[in-house]
């Protein structure tokens, strides 16, 4: 009886512990969060109709802030951009590929003063175009997250392109 009241004791503070670990998330978790969030947003599964294409395109307002500052040479795109066009731009991506696979490696998180987040990150992009044709990309992909209504959205996004060997 003590041993079974000592064991739903134990179970019951672990369940508490994890409950109020996975509930209250520190900035940083919630922006790692976030940043694979984003990266499951931006892969595609095979046989995605366009109808999930759609919906997975209108999420872009979950990802970005309004306006959100591009630099990204690799894909001619710089400057300005409101999450509606990154959602056509993120559509007319989505409809060239038959797979893609967005993966984040060595993510790093960094607290400004002001509260903004600078994140570093590997980016290896894989899948297949509708030509049968493979795809395979690695960047460096630098952002700022700031939080706004609750959410952090990323307000900076700068793609470096990985040199190859």
């Amino acid at each position: 009886m003590v041993t079974r009241n000592r064991i739903l004791a134990a179970f019951g503070f672990i369940l508490l512990a994890w409950g109020l670990w996975y509930l209250f998330p520190t900035r940083e978790r919630q922006v790692r969060r976030q940043m694979n969030a984003l990266a499951q947003w931006a892969s595609k599964d095979a046989g995605e109709g366009a109808l999930a294409a759609v919906q997975a395109a209108r999420e872009a307002k979950d990802f970005f802030a309004d306006p959100c500052e591009w630099q990204a040479d690799a894909f001619n795109l710089s400057g300005q951009v409101a999450p509606d066009e990154i959602a056509r731009y993120e559509f007319a991506a989505r409809s060239r590929f038959d797979t893609l696979s967005v993966k984040l490696y060595d993510l790093s998180i960094d607290f400004s003063q002001d509260g903004a987040a600078h994140v570093t990150t590997t980016v290896r992009v894989e899948g297949t175009s509708k030509e049968a044709d493979p795809v395979n990309e690695t960047h460096e992909v630098r952002g700022t997250l700031a939080k706004q209504d609750g959410k952090w959205l990323l307000k900076k996004v700068t793609v470096v392109e990985v040199l190859r060997k």
